[in-house]
């Protein structure tokens, strides 16, 4: 039985258990993993988003583990080198880890203004010259950000950070080349976007 004593004498350890689990598993010998990201598409858009981990031991296979989408867990397979399955699934698995990303800046500054300075922001880059940016961009509408406000330049430098965090990921534990990580984090600016302005849900909507 547990006992009160117990919560004071237990090691603190702020890694999730299944991270924990997973990175024991991880440094047996002839073991691996991979990362896939189920989102159906529904009619008002994509649904929440499952996380397959698929675990080989000596390139054989081992039963699927699928569990609810977590940033948290994602971070964790990261930081243990785990890539997606390929380049299409990375850029979704990091237009997600975009929008866990940006999540710290709009609860500090508000959804209209993260909007606003998001847009201002790439389209001062040469972000604009990619086509699955720029495309999603001609229909991302948002107030004009306002450069003297309080806190403008916190918040584009907190944007920017996000996604200079990703990017770093990419070429860091996950060790793609800087080319590989620049076509899969365009790729995933792109659907973190379109998800973010409604692009395709408009469109399918018939409001575009």
């Amino acid at each position: 039985m547990t006992t009160l004593n117990d919560f004071f004498s237990k090691p603190t350890n702020l890694l999730h258990p299944r991270l924990r689990n997973w990175s024991t598993r991880l440094h047996e010998p002839g073991t691996s993993a991979t990362l896939a990201v189920f989102r159906p598409e529904t009619a008002l858009g994509e649904s929440q988003p499952e996380m397959n981990v698929q675990f080989a031991k000596d390139g054989e296979p081992l039963p699927l583990e699928t569990v609810s989408w977590d940033d948290e867990l994602n971070a964790g397979l990261i930081a243990l080198h785990v890539r997606a399955v390929s380049p299409d699934q990375e850029a979704q698995r990091f237009a997600l880890g975009l929008r866990a990303a940006m999540r710290k800046v709009e609860r500090e500054f508000g959804n209209g203004h993260l909007n606003a300075v998001l847009i201002e922001l790439l389209k001062d880059s040469d972000l604009m010259r990619q086509p699955q940016i720029a495309a999603v961009l001609e229909h991302a509408y948002a107030l004009r950000a306002d450069r003297e406000s309080k806190g403008y330049s916190i918040c584009r430098e907190m944007i920017a950070d996000a996604i200079s965090g990703r990017a770093q990921e990419l070429v860091g534990p996950l060790k793609y080349s800087q080319e590989e990580a620049k076509a899969i984090l365009v790729d995933a600016l792109g659907r973190y976007l379109d998800e973010r302005f409604s692009v395709s849900s408009r469109r399918q909507l018939g409001l575009l």
